[in-house]
């Protein structure tokens, strides 16, 4: 009776162990599972990664080198995005491609990072020393807010907060991450602050319209070639009055964008005997840039420089 006892029990001690073994995989498999995430445009894809590392798999759809403001989004993107976690856009116009895709999966949860950021409208932009012509087709409100760290940060909280309800049992991860790399951001923007505190000339003549948020942070005035769309081609005359512009306000450089054809603003810069500089609006990276694993920080570095020699 004692031994058929004893083996009744080490039955039931061994199948307790396996299903508490089984169980233990099973959450551990679970918590190795990375979620899978979408982001539109570069801002987005750095802060997601860096924040996410690597308990996520993260994927950027606009590829390198290419121009988010005409980017046409495939089939096959969109049937891949509805078999992941998260899909997180910027908004405001700049991904309108992805305003195609709808969530028609139960796991996919469309985030927009500009959540809670009041945006600036472009007419106010264009409120310069010059008249603006030009007609825009990428919406109401400018969607560079990245270009001010102040909104960087928010941006990047919202995708904290997205990545935390996506995966709750790695909260205490994201939220580590958020805190390191927003002290990161934190110190740039003091170094900002910093670095344009003195500035003299208040003027800057760039490629395509997108740094309001960061001109209207430091009393910059921002002159475009072209308006939102980097693509747009200004008229002679356009080009003859930012010449002239160029040549009454003693500027002694063009601004260009990574991605923007360089033709224009090259002719108007041989035009009025000045150089070219690069400062990058950031939406998107050339291949080499992301070849050498730029991100926005080292980006928003290079800027304050130009920005210093440009505007001093």
């Amino acid at each position: 009776m004692k031994k058929w006892y004893i083996s009744i029990l080490s039955i039931l001690v061994g199948i307790g162990v396996m299903g508490c073994s089984k169980e233990n995989k099973i959450n551990k498999t679970q918590e190795n599972k990375k979620i899978k995430v979408y982001t539109t445009i570069f801002p987005i894809y750095d802060f997601t990664r860096n924040i996410g590392q690597d308990k996520i798999d993260v994927n950027y759809i606009v590829p390198p080198g290419g121009e988010p403001h005409d980017f046409e989004i495939t089939a096959k993107n969109m049937k891949d995005i509805q078999n992941a976690n998260l899909l997180i856009k910027n908004g405001l116009g700049i991904d309108g491609f992805a305003d195609k895709i709808k969530s028609e999966s139960k796991n996919l949860k469309i985030v927009v990072a500009t959540e809670g950021i009041k945006p600036t409208a472009y007419e106010k932009e264009h409120d310069n020393e010059l008249k603006h012509e030009d007609v825009h087709n990428h919406g109401e409100y400018d969607p560079h807010v990245w270009l001010n760290v102040d909104l960087a940060i928010k941006e990047c909280e919202n995708i904290k907060k997205a990545l935390i309800e996506a995966d709750k049992n790695n909260k205490d991860f994201y939220e580590r991450n958020y805190n390191e790399y927003t002290n990161k951001l934190k110190n740039l923007k003091s170094k900002y602050d910093e670095g344009l505190s003195s500035i003299k000339n208040k003027n800057m003549l760039v490629s395509h319209d997108a740094y309001g948020y960061l001109c209207e942070q430091y009393g910059i005035n921002q002159i475009s070639i072209t308006g939102i769309s980097p693509n747009q081609e200004p008229s002679i005359n356009k080009i003859i009055e930012l010449t002239n512009f160029a040549k009454d306000k003693n500027l002694n450089y063009v601004l260009l964008d990574g991605l923007v054809n360089p033709k224009v603003a090259k002719t108007i810069a041989s035009e009025a005997k000045i150089k070219t500089k690069v400062l990058y609006s950031i939406d998107g990276l050339t291949k080499q840039d992301f070849d050498n694993n730029e991100g926005y920080i080292s980006l928003m570095e290079k800027n304050l420089e130009t920005l210093k020699l440009v505007l001093k």
